[in-house]
């Protein structure tokens, strides 16, 4: 079973460049394989795409989701303990703070 082939378009989304950048390698012969379509436009093997070094971007696993989730609680921590001293600092009485 062969692999599909890509529109410049799907290969530089896939790959993580600009179309320019698909353009310019097929044109200087760096994408071997290449076949025009009438209604695609030029077509690239992924083959090709691997074999010049380009690397096929994968959704990113489920679990790395949650990721972003627990570097912002990370990042939040220090300013809770704070406000939290404050808060306790607010309710002492002869602390000479009027608020």
């Amino acid at each position: 079973m062969s692999r599909p082939l890509l529109s410049q378009r799907e290969a530089a989304a896939a790959c993580g460049v600009s179309r320019s950048t698909i353009r310019r390698r097929r044109e200087a012969g760096g994408l071997p394989g290449c076949v025009q379509d009438d209604e695609r436009g030029w077509l690239i093997p992924v083959e090709a795409l691997l074999a010049v070094g380009f690397r096929l971007r994968a959704p990113a696993p489920a679990e790395d989701a949650s990721a972003p989730a627990k570097n912002v609680a990370a990042r939040t921590r220090r300013p809770r303990r704070r406000l939290a001293g404050i808060s306790r600092g607010c309710g002492r009485s002869g602390s000479g703070r009027r608020y």
